[in-house]
């Protein structure tokens, strides 16, 4: 009989909150993501203490290209970037236990990133997806994670603010 290998399986959620800041109208985008190579090896730094290799705390949004799914092995070059969306990573995060009440996936086991986007910050008629990556977008740079949006494009207005909130959950399976 052979006997069980333990793991630790990561699943991460993606929320975005778009609202209006002239009616306080709010849009609500949900998708799930996928940690990269990089973004594995990251975690498992974190988990032993260590030093990262990559200070991954940007966000960086992007249109569809058609050829760029979220994938285990991408990076950068895998985004078709909006130009004026790379967005620093709030204070305070990453972190567990979020206690942000538009952050409906957070719990003890859960490390959450949040980044928020001001109406004049950028504007874009089809958002469709995004990566956490280090510092200012540039070609070839690792990421954590990259996500895609289900249901197609989103549009940003100089009217709207942009909240985005990653979840990374961790069992033991």
């Amino acid at each position: 009989m052979t006997p069980a290998v333990d793991k630790i399986k990561a699943r991460g959620k993606v929320t975005a909150i778009l609202r209006n800041i002239h009616t306080g109208e709010e849009r609500v985008y949900e998708t799930h993501n996928i940690i990269t190579n990089a973004g594995d090896v990251y975690y498992a730094q974190m988990a032993a203490g260590e030093s990262p290799t990559n200070d991954f705390d940007s966000m960086w949004l992007g249109v569809a290209d058609g050829s760029s799914a979220p994938d285990k092995g991408n990076d950068s070059d895998d985004l078709d970037f909006i130009a004026n969306s790379a967005k620093t990573v709030k204070s305070g995060y990453p972190k567990t236990d979020d206690d942000d009440p538009d952050n409906t996936g957070a719990d003890t086991n859960v490390v959450t990133w949040t980044f928020e986007w001001g109406a004049a910050d950028f504007n874009n008629a089809a958002i469709s997806d995004g990566m956490i990556g280090v510092g200012a977008y540039g070609a070839g740079e690792p990421v954590l994670t990259h996500f895609e949006f289900t249901g197609g494009p989103f549009a940003k207005t100089a009217s709207d603010t942009l909240k985005v909130i990653v979840n990374h959950e961790f069992e033991g399976v």
